[in-house]
């Protein structure tokens, strides 16, 4: 069966749909740091748990900037979705449905994982229950990265949909196709090296925490190397018209991966010298060229099965500027938020 026969017919959006593209692009960059950040962080403290006489009190504090931030990414995921669902809504709703158990699930879980985040912060030195409410949360998160890495494969690859009329309980997982595993891998890997980064973050605004801004770059380092190697794992593991335009074929996907590369081994190189600031500058960098990479590979997936460019315009510029101005509004809320919860920049 031809796929674009199972494609449904899209709906007018009310401006250039470039701009909901960079829109999502930008809010999905944001809320993967920060769960980055979360699982990372959770992963780091469930390695050092109680292996030294002072680790409660030192790390409290650090177990306490989690809840914070999970409250931030699921704020932040919610216009990444929204911005996603205006451009690729059509392909993204039927991805949904067609694994529809397994993502509605997603809902319940996150509340029980963000519940489990304030439990092991609450109960942090005077329960044991508290390292397993850390581990709850971990394995959650876990899932729901499986899963969205499953959505946003099944979206790109519309071939894939006619599984559903051998199977119409809202159970269809990518099993066979064998980029998920280094795509979810590499969601992995990122959250230790960010977890890292935060932790070095968060202890070079403390006296006397030399060893712990060291240890935390020391993480990103060998992390970051780690996720180089699954990097060339998931390019090898795709289709060869997909790995192909990244290997020269396109000369814009093509530079902007090798840019990433670059700006990953720079920031390992300033991370194993202890140079907080322009690892983080860096890295940085390197989170661009690779949701530029992201959306290149969306695109090539894709391929002739759908284009922008069928995208009908009906402007609606008066909606979409009193749209921007509460987004500007949100923005400042939460720099503001984040101010309170995280007083003082990077000192070192």
């Amino acid at each position: 069966m031809n796929p674009n026969t199972l494609i449904p017919s899209t709906e007018p959006i009310p401006v250039a749909a470039e701009i909901f593209i960079v829109l999502e692009q930008l809010f999905f960059l944001i809320h993967i740091v920060i769960i980055n950040m979360i699982l990372g962080t959770g992963l780091i403290l469930l390695y050092k748990w109680n292996r030294k006489s002072n680790f409660f009190d030192i790390n409290k504090p650090v177990a306490g900037k989690i809840p914070i931030l999970f409250a931030l990414g699921i704020n932040m995921a919610i216009p990444a979705l929204l911005f996603l669902q205006v451009v690729f809504g059509h392909l993204f709703y039927t991805s949904s449905i067609l694994m529809g158990t397994f993502w509605i699930l997603i809902i319940p879980l996150l509340i029980i994982a963000y519940y489990s985040s304030y439990y092991n912060y609450k109960k942090f030195e005077v329960s044991k229950n508290s390292k397993y409410a850390l581990v709850l949360m971990i394995f959650i998160i876990l899932y729901i990265a499986f899963m969205l890495v499953n959505n946003l494969s099944m979206m790109e690859m519309p071939e894939k949909w006619t599984t559903y009329f051998s199977n119409r309980d809202g159970t269809i997982l990518l099993w066979s196709v064998s980029s998920i595993y280094p795509r979810f891998f590499h969601f992995l890997v990122a959250s230790v090296a960010i977890g890292g980064i935060s932790y070095s973050l968060y202890f070079s605004r403390k006296a006397n925490s030399e060893e712990n801004v060291t240890e935390g770059l020391k993480v990103f380092a060998y992390a970051t190397m780690i996720q180089i190697a699954v990097g060339f794992w998931f390019l090898l593991s795709l289709p060869q018209q997909v790995m192909q335009k990244f290997m020269g074929q396109d000369i814009i996907a093509t530079t902007s991966l090798l840019l990433g590369i670059v700006t990953a081994f720079v920031a390992v190189f300033l991370s194993l010298k202890g140079q907080l600031r322009s690892t983080i500058v860096m890295l940085v960098a390197t989170l661009i060229f690779m949701v530029i990479n992201r959306y290149n590979l969306r695109v090539f997936h894709i391929g002739e099965n759908f284009s922008i460019a069928q995208l009908k315009v009906e402007p609606q510029w008066d909606v979409f500027v009193i749209f921007v101005l509460i987004l500007l509004i949100g923005v400042f809320v939460i720099f503001y938020m984040l101010k309170i919860a995280f007083p003082g920049g990077v000192k070192r």
